[in-house]
């Protein structure tokens, strides 16, 4: 399969479910990951994003010149705070979410998942989570929207996959370090792969 062109960014995974959707929320499941990278790291793609907002934004006083004063722009990342002092890090995050299950137009359901690669680009399975502090990359898709019940204009953006660059395995108090050129490799594979992933496509 030919590969996809999406946008990618890479930095430290946070609450990762990648392999198992979150119904908490959502009976149908989604599944996420939040990816915090110092603010200096973050402004080239920050600013792409954004400036993928302002364009909605604009469309949207275009067709109705009314909401110019009634709409307000959300960033595509926010600042991190520390849970126990409430100072800011000097990171920001961006969140990554995809529905689990979507509902088509005739009334039946499709299933979709993340794929989810180590360093070698292999798939991986479920048996090794991702563990908070992880060195991930995420290949996603900006989704722009304008809510006029919320008054906001916004980008989703729509997790397609993750590659694992370096692990630190959930439920573990030792961390998987690797050097770069190697990586971490898993110990065991899918044989069916959803869609092959540009990681270095970071242009869009």
């Amino acid at each position: 399969m030919a590969k996809q062109k999406l946008p990618v960014i890479e930095g430290t995974a946070m609450w990762a479910k990648v392999f198992e959707p979150d119904t908490k929320f959502n009976p149908d499941g989604d599944y996420s990951i939040n990816i915090q990278m110092p603010v200096a790291d973050s402004v080239k793609m920050s600013e792409k994003l954004d400036a993928l907002v302002q364009a909605k934004f604009d469309e949207a006083v275009k067709e109705d010149p009314r909401l110019k004063n009634q709409l307000t722009t959300r960033p595509s990342c926010q600042p991190v705070f520390d849970r126990d002092t409430g100072d800011d890090t000097g990171n920001v995050e961006f969140k990554f979410k995809l529905k689990a299950k979507i509902k088509k137009r005739d009334g039946t359901m499709f299933e979709q998942s993340p794929s989810v690669f180590d360093s070698k680009v292999k798939p991986m399975d479920k048996s090794t989570l991702i563990g908070n502090g992880s060195r991930v990359k995420v290949a996603f898709e900006p989704i722009t929207y304008a809510m006029p019940a919320t008054k906001q204009v916004g980008v989703s953006l729509r997790l397609k996959a993750v590659q694992v660059l370096d692990l630190v395995e959930y439920g573990t108090s030792s961390t998987s370090v690797f050097d770069e050129e190697d990586g971490y490799v898993a110990p065991s594979t899918t044989p069916a792969v959803q869609e092959e992933v540009a990681f270095d496509a970071t242009d869009f």
